[in-house]
Protein backbone atom coordinates (compact mmCIF):
# COMPACT_ATOMS: atom_id res chain seq x y z
CA UNK A 1 0.00 0.00 0.00
CA UNK A 2 1.39 3.38 -1.04
CA UNK A 3 0.73 6.02 1.60
CA UNK A 4 -0.11 9.46 0.12
CA UNK A 5 1.37 12.54 1.69
CA UNK A 6 1.24 15.27 -0.97
CA UNK A 7 -1.72 17.58 -0.66
CA UNK A 8 -2.45 16.88 3.00
CA UNK A 9 0.34 18.54 4.93
CA UNK A 10 4.10 18.27 4.80
CA UNK A 11 4.28 15.01 6.74
CA UNK A 12 6.85 12.26 6.51
CA UNK A 13 5.88 8.87 5.03
CA UNK A 14 4.16 6.76 7.66
CA UNK A 15 5.86 3.59 8.90
CA UNK A 16 3.68 0.53 8.28
CA UNK A 17 3.65 -0.17 12.03
CA UNK A 18 1.97 3.17 12.75
CA UNK A 19 -1.72 2.40 12.68
CA UNK A 20 -3.74 4.73 14.86
CA UNK A 21 -6.92 2.74 14.25
CA UNK A 22 -5.81 -0.77 15.23
CA UNK A 23 -7.76 -2.22 18.13
CA UNK A 24 -9.39 1.10 19.00
CA UNK A 25 -12.97 2.39 19.15
CA UNK A 26 -13.99 5.09 16.65
CA UNK A 27 -15.81 7.70 18.73
CA UNK A 28 -14.64 11.19 17.73
CA UNK A 29 -12.64 12.95 15.04
CA UNK A 30 -10.52 14.37 17.85
CA UNK A 31 -8.77 10.97 17.89
CA UNK A 32 -7.14 11.48 14.49
CA UNK A 33 -4.39 13.60 12.98
CA UNK A 34 -2.93 14.00 9.47
CA UNK A 35 -0.86 10.81 9.67
CA UNK A 36 -3.96 8.75 10.47
CA UNK A 37 -5.82 10.28 7.54
CA UNK A 38 -2.92 9.59 5.16
CA UNK A 39 -3.05 5.93 6.11
CA UNK A 40 -6.83 5.75 5.79
CA UNK A 41 -6.83 7.48 2.39
CA UNK A 42 -4.24 5.06 1.00
CA UNK A 43 -6.32 2.11 2.18
CA UNK A 44 -9.53 3.67 0.82
CA UNK A 45 -7.93 4.09 -2.61
CA UNK A 46 -7.20 0.37 -2.68
CA UNK A 47 -10.70 -0.47 -1.43
CA UNK A 48 -12.31 1.64 -4.17
CA UNK A 49 -10.95 -0.80 -6.74
CA UNK A 50 -12.34 -3.76 -4.81
CA UNK A 51 -15.75 -2.12 -4.33
CA UNK A 52 -15.96 -0.99 -7.98
CA UNK A 53 -15.25 -4.47 -9.34
CA UNK A 54 -17.56 -6.25 -6.92
CA UNK A 55 -14.75 -8.46 -5.63
CA UNK A 56 -14.47 -9.65 -2.05
CA UNK A 57 -11.30 -8.86 -0.11
CA UNK A 58 -12.02 -11.58 2.49
CA UNK A 59 -9.51 -10.16 4.95
CA UNK A 60 -12.20 -10.05 7.65
CA UNK A 61 -13.64 -13.51 7.07
CA UNK A 62 -15.00 -14.78 10.39
CA UNK A 63 -15.49 -11.28 11.82
CA UNK A 64 -19.01 -10.06 12.67
CA UNK A 65 -20.31 -6.49 12.52
CA UNK A 66 -23.41 -5.69 14.54
CA UNK A 67 -25.62 -2.72 13.61
CA UNK A 68 -27.32 -1.11 16.61
CA UNK A 69 -29.41 1.74 15.25
CA UNK A 70 -31.62 3.35 17.86
CA UNK A 71 -32.38 6.00 15.19
CA UNK A 72 -33.12 5.65 11.50
CA UNK A 73 -30.35 5.47 8.96
CA UNK A 74 -29.85 4.71 5.28
CA UNK A 75 -26.28 5.48 4.22
CA UNK A 76 -24.45 4.98 7.52
CA UNK A 77 -25.94 1.60 8.35
CA UNK A 78 -25.99 0.14 4.85
CA UNK A 79 -22.50 1.32 3.90
CA UNK A 80 -20.96 -0.16 7.07
CA UNK A 81 -22.76 -3.43 6.40
CA UNK A 82 -21.78 -3.43 2.72
CA UNK A 83 -18.19 -2.69 3.72
CA UNK A 84 -18.02 -5.65 6.08
CA UNK A 85 -19.60 -8.01 3.54
CA UNK A 86 -17.13 -6.91 0.83
CA UNK A 87 -14.34 -7.71 3.30
CA UNK A 88 -15.69 -11.22 3.74
CA UNK A 89 -17.24 -10.66 7.17
CA UNK A 90 -20.80 -11.10 8.39
CA UNK A 91 -23.43 -8.64 9.59
CA UNK A 92 -26.35 -8.72 11.99
CA UNK A 93 -28.21 -6.29 14.24
CA UNK A 94 -31.24 -4.05 14.11
CA UNK A 95 -32.32 -0.95 12.23
CA UNK A 96 -35.39 -0.42 14.39
CA UNK A 97 -35.05 -0.93 18.15
CA UNK A 98 -38.79 -1.53 18.58
CA UNK A 99 -38.50 -4.95 16.92
CA UNK A 100 -36.09 -6.04 19.68
CA UNK A 101 -35.87 -5.70 23.45
CA UNK A 102 -33.97 -2.47 22.77
CA UNK A 103 -37.33 -0.75 22.30
CA UNK A 104 -41.07 -1.20 22.50
CA UNK A 105 -43.22 -2.06 25.47
CA UNK A 106 -40.76 -4.61 26.86
CA UNK A 107 -37.70 -2.37 26.55
CA UNK A 108 -34.61 -3.33 28.53
CA UNK A 109 -31.93 -0.86 29.52
CA UNK A 110 -29.65 0.51 26.83
CA UNK A 111 -26.70 -0.47 29.02
CA UNK A 112 -27.77 -4.11 28.96
CA UNK A 113 -28.26 -3.96 25.20
CA UNK A 114 -24.73 -2.59 24.87
CA UNK A 115 -23.24 -5.36 26.99
CA UNK A 116 -25.12 -8.03 25.06
CA UNK A 117 -24.17 -6.79 21.61
CA UNK A 118 -20.51 -6.61 22.59
CA UNK A 119 -20.69 -10.30 23.55
CA UNK A 120 -21.98 -11.27 20.12
CA UNK A 121 -19.90 -9.22 17.69
CA UNK A 122 -16.36 -8.11 16.92
CA UNK A 123 -17.44 -4.56 16.07
CA UNK A 124 -20.67 -2.67 16.77
CA UNK A 125 -21.81 0.35 14.77
CA UNK A 126 -24.17 2.32 16.98
CA UNK A 127 -26.41 5.31 16.35
CA UNK A 128 -28.16 6.72 19.38
CA UNK A 129 -30.23 9.83 20.14
CA UNK A 130 -28.24 10.58 23.31
CA UNK A 131 -25.04 12.53 22.75
CA UNK A 132 -22.09 10.60 24.14
CA UNK A 133 -23.83 7.23 24.30
CA UNK A 134 -21.43 5.40 21.92
CA UNK A 135 -18.60 6.37 24.28
CA UNK A 136 -20.57 4.87 27.15
CA UNK A 137 -21.14 1.71 25.11
CA UNK A 138 -17.40 1.50 24.51
CA UNK A 139 -16.80 1.53 28.27
CA UNK A 140 -19.39 -1.23 28.76
CA UNK A 141 -18.09 -3.39 25.91
CA UNK A 142 -16.85 -6.87 26.69
CA UNK A 143 -14.30 -6.75 23.89
CA UNK A 144 -16.10 -5.58 20.78
CA UNK A 145 -14.90 -2.42 19.09
CA UNK A 146 -17.45 0.39 18.86
CA UNK A 147 -17.99 2.76 15.94
CA UNK A 148 -19.97 5.94 16.54
CA UNK A 149 -22.52 6.10 13.72
CA UNK A 150 -23.99 9.35 15.03
CA UNK A 151 -24.85 10.33 18.59
CA UNK A 152 -27.52 12.95 19.11
CA UNK A 153 -26.01 16.32 18.21
CA UNK A 154 -22.52 15.15 19.17
CA UNK A 155 -20.45 13.69 16.33
CA UNK A 156 -20.48 11.53 13.22
CA UNK A 157 -16.79 10.67 12.75
CA UNK A 158 -17.09 8.12 9.94
CA UNK A 159 -19.09 10.61 7.87
CA UNK A 160 -16.24 13.07 8.23
CA UNK A 161 -13.72 10.43 7.13
CA UNK A 162 -15.82 10.03 3.97
CA UNK A 163 -16.05 13.82 3.53
CA UNK A 164 -12.31 14.38 3.91
CA UNK A 165 -11.40 11.54 1.57
CA UNK A 166 -13.80 12.96 -1.03
CA UNK A 167 -12.20 16.41 -0.78
CA UNK A 168 -8.72 14.92 -1.01
CA UNK A 169 -9.82 12.89 -4.03
CA UNK A 170 -11.33 15.92 -5.81
CA UNK A 171 -8.71 18.56 -4.99
CA UNK A 172 -5.61 16.44 -4.39
CA UNK A 173 -5.11 18.15 -1.06
CA UNK A 174 -6.82 19.25 2.13
CA UNK A 175 -4.45 21.97 3.28
CA UNK A 176 -5.54 25.50 2.50
CA UNK A 177 -8.99 24.72 1.16
CA UNK A 178 -11.60 27.46 1.53
CA UNK A 179 -14.91 26.05 2.72
CA UNK A 180 -18.29 27.53 3.47
CA UNK A 181 -20.67 25.58 5.71
CA UNK A 182 -24.36 26.31 5.23
CA UNK A 183 -27.61 25.70 7.09
CA UNK A 184 -27.61 24.20 10.59
CA UNK A 185 -24.05 24.27 11.92
CA UNK A 186 -25.14 22.55 15.14
CA UNK A 187 -25.45 19.18 13.37
CA UNK A 188 -23.21 16.27 14.37
CA UNK A 189 -21.73 15.89 10.88
CA UNK A 190 -20.65 19.54 11.03
CA UNK A 191 -19.09 19.13 14.48
CA UNK A 192 -16.98 16.23 13.29
CA UNK A 193 -16.04 17.95 10.03
CA UNK A 194 -14.75 21.01 11.87
CA UNK A 195 -12.65 18.79 14.12
CA UNK A 196 -11.20 17.06 11.07
CA UNK A 197 -10.43 20.27 9.18
CA UNK A 198 -8.58 21.96 12.03
CA UNK A 199 -5.30 20.22 11.12
CA UNK A 200 -5.10 21.59 7.59
CA UNK A 201 -5.07 25.37 7.69
CA UNK A 202 -8.44 25.62 5.98
CA UNK A 203 -10.43 28.84 5.98
CA UNK A 204 -13.93 27.91 7.11
CA UNK A 205 -16.91 30.23 6.78
CA UNK A 206 -20.38 29.64 8.14
CA UNK A 207 -23.62 30.96 6.64
CA UNK A 208 -26.50 29.84 8.81
CA UNK A 209 -29.93 30.88 9.98
CA UNK A 210 -30.25 32.72 13.32
CA UNK A 211 -29.68 30.40 16.25
CA UNK A 212 -28.01 27.71 14.12
CA UNK A 213 -24.37 28.74 14.58
CA UNK A 214 -21.86 26.23 16.00
CA UNK A 215 -22.36 25.79 19.72
CA UNK A 216 -18.68 25.02 20.34
CA UNK A 217 -16.71 28.26 20.46
CA UNK A 218 -13.41 26.40 20.20
CA UNK A 219 -14.17 25.51 16.56
CA UNK A 220 -12.83 28.15 14.21
CA UNK A 221 -15.64 29.35 11.92
CA UNK A 222 -15.96 32.82 10.40
CA UNK A 223 -19.67 33.59 10.48
CA UNK A 224 -21.05 35.53 7.50
CA UNK A 225 -24.45 36.29 6.05
CA UNK A 226 -23.44 37.03 2.45
CA UNK A 227 -23.25 33.69 0.65
CA UNK A 228 -23.30 35.15 -2.91
CA UNK A 229 -20.29 37.32 -2.04
CA UNK A 230 -18.43 34.30 -0.65
CA UNK A 231 -19.12 31.83 -3.44
CA UNK A 232 -16.56 33.18 -5.95
CA UNK A 233 -13.82 32.73 -3.34
CA UNK A 234 -14.47 29.26 -1.87
CA UNK A 235 -13.57 25.77 -3.07
CA UNK A 236 -16.27 23.86 -1.20
CA UNK A 237 -19.89 24.53 -0.30
CA UNK A 238 -20.93 22.04 2.38
CA UNK A 239 -24.57 21.92 3.43
CA UNK A 240 -25.66 20.15 6.57
CA UNK A 241 -28.60 17.76 6.23
CA UNK A 242 -32.18 18.54 7.14
CA UNK A 243 -33.20 16.21 9.96
CA UNK A 244 -36.19 17.82 11.65
CA UNK A 245 -36.55 15.08 14.26
CA UNK A 246 -33.08 15.76 15.64
CA UNK A 247 -33.15 19.53 15.84
CA UNK A 248 -36.26 21.74 15.60
CA UNK A 249 -36.69 24.52 13.09
CA UNK A 250 -34.87 22.77 10.26
CA UNK A 251 -37.09 23.84 7.35
CA UNK A 252 -35.69 27.34 6.98
CA UNK A 253 -32.17 27.98 5.79
CA UNK A 254 -29.89 28.48 2.82
CA UNK A 255 -31.08 26.97 -0.46
CA UNK A 256 -28.42 25.80 -2.89
CA UNK A 257 -29.74 25.63 -6.44
CA UNK A 258 -28.34 25.73 -9.94
CA UNK A 259 -29.15 29.38 -10.52
CA UNK A 260 -27.28 30.53 -7.41
CA UNK A 261 -24.23 28.40 -8.20
CA UNK A 262 -24.12 29.31 -11.89
CA UNK A 263 -24.27 33.00 -11.03
CA UNK A 264 -21.72 33.16 -8.24
CA UNK A 265 -19.62 30.00 -7.73
CA UNK A 266 -16.18 29.68 -9.30
CA UNK A 267 -15.27 27.11 -11.94
CA UNK A 268 -13.80 24.52 -9.60
CA UNK A 269 -16.24 24.80 -6.68
CA UNK A 270 -17.91 21.63 -5.45
CA UNK A 271 -21.02 21.04 -3.34
CA UNK A 272 -20.96 18.36 -0.65
CA UNK A 273 -23.93 17.18 1.40
CA UNK A 274 -24.00 14.11 3.69
CA UNK A 275 -27.70 13.53 2.93
CA UNK A 276 -30.62 13.16 3.40
CA UNK A 277 -31.66 16.38 1.71
CA UNK A 278 -34.84 18.31 1.40
CA UNK A 279 -35.33 21.82 0.05
CA UNK A 280 -31.88 23.04 1.09
CA UNK A 281 -30.24 21.29 -1.91
CA UNK A 282 -32.21 21.48 -5.14
CA UNK A 283 -32.27 18.50 -7.47
CA UNK A 284 -31.33 20.77 -10.37
CA UNK A 285 -27.75 20.74 -9.01
CA UNK A 286 -27.52 16.97 -9.61
CA UNK A 287 -26.53 17.23 -13.27
CA UNK A 288 -24.05 20.09 -12.87
CA UNK A 289 -20.29 20.28 -12.44
CA UNK A 290 -20.88 21.37 -8.83
CA UNK A 291 -22.22 17.98 -7.76
CA UNK A 292 -19.75 16.28 -5.44
CA UNK A 293 -22.31 14.64 -3.17
CA UNK A 294 -22.91 11.51 -5.25
CA UNK A 295 -19.16 10.87 -5.26
CA UNK A 296 -19.25 11.52 -1.52
CA UNK A 297 -22.05 8.96 -1.10
CA UNK A 298 -20.25 6.39 -3.25
CA UNK A 299 -17.09 6.78 -1.18
CA UNK A 300 -18.95 5.66 1.95
CA UNK A 301 -18.30 1.97 1.25
CA UNK A 302 -14.56 2.01 0.39
CA UNK A 303 -13.75 4.43 3.22
CA UNK A 304 -15.55 2.24 5.73
CA UNK A 305 -13.90 -0.85 4.24
CA UNK A 306 -10.57 0.85 4.86
CA UNK A 307 -11.58 1.83 8.39
CA UNK A 308 -12.68 -1.68 9.35
CA UNK A 309 -9.51 -3.18 7.88
CA UNK A 310 -7.35 -0.75 9.82
CA UNK A 311 -9.28 -1.36 13.04
CA UNK A 312 -8.48 -5.06 12.74
CA UNK A 313 -4.97 -4.29 11.45
CA UNK A 314 -5.54 -6.22 8.23
CA UNK A 315 -4.00 -3.78 5.74
CA UNK A 316 -1.09 -5.47 3.90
Amino acid sequence: MSVPTAGLLAVDPIPRSTNGFAGLHVLSMSQYGPDDLCLLFAAAQDMRVIAATGRLNRSLTGRLLMSAFFERSTRTRLSHEAAMIRLGGGVSGFADPTVTRAGGSTKESDDDVARMLSLYADVVVVRHPVTGWPARMAKLSHGALVINGGDGVGEHPTQTLVDLFTLWQIFGRLDGLRIVLTNDLRMRCTHSLLLGLRHFGCTVYGVCAPGKAPDDETLDVILRDDLPDLLPHVDVIYSSPTVAAELPGQDSGVVLDRRLLDMYANDHAVVLHPLPRRAELATDVDDTRFNGYWTQAANAVPVRMALLSLMFDMIP
